[in-house]
């Protein structure tokens, strides 16, 4: 026989070895962000309770004044939540200049959201709810109601 037979029947076990390594550390990886996003969905749910359609909060009182949130965060921790924002499965976008109506079988349901920055360097934007428009900081958080048209005007921000 042939020592190239020889080669060739080694190259392809070491071929079906690491494509079996291959395959296996792909099926770990895609367990593992499934177990993180199982993990995510269930912080989120923890804080909300959906009822009908429309998701309640856990909380006491859900909405802090502006001067409550502006003293309980210092410029640094501004600055710091500006830059870590990571899109969660049961985030929405809202693009800039779109009208969205809030809906119990609607894409957006009624309830609280975190107003979340799309863009690093933008610190404040402006939303209309209804026929209000208003300026909101990243991270400060806004109830929206069924019925209500919600717009972003300054730039795309995401809800959560």
């Amino acid at each position: 026989m042939d020592p190239l037979i020889y080669l060739y029947i080694a190259l392809g076990v070491c071929a079906v070895g690491y494509g079996g390594l291959f395959t296996m550390r792909v099926v770990r990886n895609k367990k593992r962000k499934k177990a993180e996003n199982l993990e995510n969905e269930k912080k989120v749910k923890e804080n909300l309770n959906e009822v009908d359609g429309v998701r309640y909060t856990m909380e006491e009182n859900p909405v802090k004044s502006e001067e409550e949130i502006f003293e309980s965060q210092t410029a640094k921790e501004q600055a710091e939540d500006a830059v870590n924002v990571t899109f969660t499965q049961k985030d929405y976008i809202l693009p800039q200049n779109t009208p969205v109506e809030i809906t119990k079988d609607g894409e957006l349901k009624p309830g609280k959201y975190l107003v979340l920055s799309t863009d690093e360097n933008q610190e404040k934007f402006y939303i209309r709810v209804g026929i209000y428009v208003r300026e909101y900081h990243h991270n400060q958080e806004i109830i929206l109601a069924e019925g209500d048209t919600v717009c972003a005007v300054s730039g795309s921000v995401i809800l959560r």
